[in-house]
């Protein structure tokens, strides 16, 4: 996370103007989770068999950052174990049919022993004396198991059982609802990327980056209905599109050329039409194949070129023709930054692929020559000639479905299951004038009445509330006068994941975090303690000064009760109850929440207990 110039922040926080539906990007990476909560850990990994043995062979960096994953975890001292899926495929000749032969496999390739375990996964029938030390467990393969892609919440208990922290090193799943991807996350306290997630998330935010312009996007594949969501997004982003494949046919269409009936979708011809609409708003080209391979259909297999906008009868496209190619070769350099997804080939098969080989070392030369190059979907994968010196210089994605489903605008669900980390580092400096002065976070922090008060009434502290609802937060924020003295700030986020990332940069002291009436779910009270989880006890306990006081309060006694327990309890021993230990104490800082005056004006309790950090 990088210092935001201060007018960024502003922007992006003050006034709430960030992206809300790519919000859910920003994870809790392996890579910044705290080295030393994971030593003793159970740590159940999914892993992506994949990159150790599919249809391309082994993906040398990918599978060197999964890799890194298990040898990190490993070193933290944390016990692992890996759950994941695999075919029947053939990885240096060698069959991978078992969990037995994969589990050996693994073993190779970590030069650490990895232990098989049959059966339905999870750790409840394996026995603990069995697990040597420095040794990982392999669950039986995925695939044989309904609850697996049913997401059924039985098997995923299962899965995750003895498990208490997951990392997700499978990106290339991330479009599905699995029970080893989604479904885990419910049962551990931690659920973070591993470093070949982190990586592969990484490129696929850069996708959208139109730091470097023009920028192309060369388009091919089938379905224009399917894809149209994703079309529109990248008409609106990129400075120039390429179509080729059965989706040049559409355009060509719809710019009026006359393309043989039997190519054309008729159900896509509306958002044909509007794609060329933004195109020509934006005032960027639109480019498509001026010549085809074609395969006459006598049954001779003989090839011809054809121009695109020739007689196609009996004829049958195949490939881009040179001429497209040379087309493409002397527009390249005019960008600055390409895409390419889909095959350029009209029959979706790979029995003839001339133009995707040769559009492969345009690639190569584009790359060569500085451009960022994005390859999405096996066929521009495999098209790139894969050289020790050159790996480092494409961002490639062999799953092209979960692209796809990216620039469409969806949610990707093993994403959004991942714990999240706040993406900016707060310019502390600018949001408080004396940015060192001790600090007090109200977690849950509503309309933020508590703190406009304390703020006004304890200047020698400095004041953050963090709140889910950002309609809250932006009226908390329009509601902070000019001529205060700049010691009180909200931010809109999820403080339960988030905190640690939050308040870590502060460069004074954590004296009070509050937690008044999390969660105020009138009509079901017992989902108010929800917010409450170990990561969050666990970040308040690290973060906070010695001496340093958490102050809990609630209208319901069972919801303190738990939220108390919790704290006490993933503490270990850090906090200690301050003063009295009933839950009727008064209110030590004579301001009240909004929700307590209104419990207190009806005559009802309100709960409170204060820790102190020993």
């Amino acid at each position: 996370m990088g210092e935001m110039e201060d007018d960024t922040f502003y922007r992006k926080d003050k006034y709430s103007y960030s992206d809300q539906s790519t919000s859910y990007l920003h994870v809790q990476s392996l890579r910044d989770f705290p080295t030393e909560k994971l030593s003793g850990e159970v740590v159940l990994v999914r892993l992506d068999s994949s990159l150790i043995c599919g249809k391309l062979g082994p993906c040398s960096s990918s599978l060197e950052r999964a890799l890194l994953t298990i040898k990190y975890l490993c070193k933290a001292r944390a016990k692992v174990v890996i759950a994941t899926s695999w075919d029947t495929v053939q990885s240096d000749n060698r069959v991978i049919e078992s969990v037995g032969s994969f589990a050996e496999y693994l073993s190779s390739l970590l030069h650490v022993q990895v232990i098989p375990v049959d059966g339905e996964p999870g750790l409840t029938s394996f026995k603990q004396e069995e697990w040597a030390q420095n040794s990982i467990i392999l669950f039986e393969n995925l695939v044989n198991f309904r609850g697996e892609v049913a997401n059924c919440k039985d098997f995923s208990q299962k899965l995750a059982s003895g498990a208490t922290i997951f990392v997700n090193d499978s990106f290339s799943l991330s479009h599905k609802i699995l029970a080893s991807t989604v479904g885990i996350t419910c049962f551990c306290y931690a659920s973070l990327g591993g470093f070949h997630f982190e990586e592969e998330l990484m490129q696929l935010i850069k996708i959208t980056d139109t730091t470097r312009r023009p920028y192309i996007a060369i388009i091919g594949g089938s379905n224009f209905l399917r894809k149209a969501p994703a079309l529109q997004m990248l008409t609106s982003l990129c400075d120039g599109l390429f179509f080729v494949g059965k989706l040049s046919f559409q355009i060509m269409n719809g710019l009026g050329m006359t393309v043989p009936s039997r190519f054309i979708e008729r159900s896509a011809v509306k958002e044909v039409l509007q794609i060329i609409q933004v195109a020509r708003d934006r005032n960027i080209p639109i480019y498509y194949p001026t010549d085809l391979w074609c395969l006459k259909n006598d049954g001779s297999e003989t090839l011809g070129v054809i121009s695109s906008t020739g007689q196609l009868a009996g004829w049958t496209p195949v490939d881009i023709g040179p001429s497209t190619l040379e087309k493409i070769s002397s527009i390249i350099p005019s960008y600055e930054k390409i895409l390419w997804i889909g095959p350029t080939n009209y029959n979706l098969t790979e029995t003839f692929s001339v133009g995707g080989t040769q559009l492969g070392e345009i690639m190569e030369k584009a790359s060569s020559d500085s451009c960022d190059v994005v390859l999405v979907g096996s066929a521009a994968c495999k098209a790139i000639e894969r050289k020790t010196d050159s790996s480092s210089q494409y961002a490639e994605f062999q799953n092209a479905t979960v692209v796809w489903e990216f620039l469409k605008g969806r949610i990707l669900p093993g994403i959004a299951a991942l714990d999240k980390c706040y993406p900016y580092r707060i310019p502390w400096s600018t949001v408080f004038f004396e940015p060192t002065l001790p600090l007090v976070v109200d977690i849950g922090s509503g309309n933020g009445l508590f703190l406009f008060q304390m703020a006004k009434s304890c200047e020698s502290s400095n004041f953050l509330g963090l709140e889910m609802n950002e309609k809250l937060v932006i009226r908390c924020l329009q509601g902070m006068t000019s001529d205060e003295k700049r010691n009180l700030y909200f931010v809109s986020t999820n403080a339960t994941s988030t905190f640690r990332s939050i308040v870590s940069s502060y460069p004074g002291r954590l004296t009070l975090v509050t937690i008044q009436c999390p969660n105020p779910d009138f009509n079901k009270e017992q989902n108010r303690w929800r917010m409450v989880r170990r990561m969050l006890v666990e970040a308040v306990v690290d973060l906070l000064h010695t001496n340093g006081q958490v102050y809990l309060q609630s209208d319901v006694e069972s919801v303190l009760l738990v939220m108390k327990e919790q704290f006490l309890s993933y503490s270990k021993g850090q906090l200690v109850i301050d003063g009295v230990s009933g839950h009727q104490i008064d209110n030590p800082f004579g301001v009240v929440s909004d929700w307590e005056r209104h419990v207190l004006a009806r005559g009802a309790p309100m709960y409170r207990t204060m820790l102190k950090k020993v």
